[in-house]
């Protein structure tokens, strides 16, 4: 009679393990990563693809920046990042993205394109090694109203380089179903 409780009870952890590994495969995943002071978001669409915005800071924090997305993508059985997106070009959000393109590939930058507030640093990094990285991928510049690829996720550029969308996206300003209360 134990034996068969037991048995009872190891199916039950195995059935819930199992729901809960197939439902973790459907599901949008959001790491926050910590940079201290800069940006980076990696989400991981239902179907495994990622993308990543922002690369935190560079400099002497480029490391432990880069450092710390990787541990994420590899927490989330990733392999490469499949897009980046670089909001804006301050030394927080683009400043480790050359050492993390050195411990991971990344198949996708995209950004706003030009720096519209100049900085000696950022121009630089825009002129000789941002050029470098994307050379063997695919480089985008968006601009707003624009859809970025994302396998499963409805990801459209609400600004970009200083400018809005002109319409409203379907939907605006109405309740999220999905943020019930």
């Amino acid at each position: 009679m134990a034996m068969r409780r037991l048995g009872c009870v190891v199916a039950m952890v195995m059935s819930v393990a199992l729901v809960s590994a197939q439902r973790q495969g459907k599901t949008l995943d959001i790491y926050v990563v910590d940079v201290e002071g800069g940006n980076a978001s990696l989400f991981v669409s239902p179907s495994g693809e990622s993308l990543l915005i922002d690369a935190g800071n560079g400099g002497m924090a480029a490391a432990r920046d880069a450092g710390r997305i990787v541990e994420a993508a590899k927490d989330a059985g990733l392999s490469q990042i499949d897009h980046v997106i670089i909001t804006h070009w301050h030394g927080d959000h683009y400043g480790g993205l050359a050492e993390l393109a050195s411990q991971m590939p990344i198949r996708h930058f995209i950004d706003h394109g030009a720096n519209i507030q100049p900085a000696e640093a950022t121009d630089e990094f825009l002129k000789t090694t941002y050029p470098a990285l994307y050379a063997k991928a695919t480089h985008t510049v968006v601009k707003a109203g624009d859809v970025i690829p994302f396998a499963g996720v409805n990801t459209r550029v609400i600004a970009a380089a200083g400018q809005v969308i002109r319409t409203p996206l379907a939907g605006a300003g109405k309740p999220n179903p999905f943020c019930g209360r």
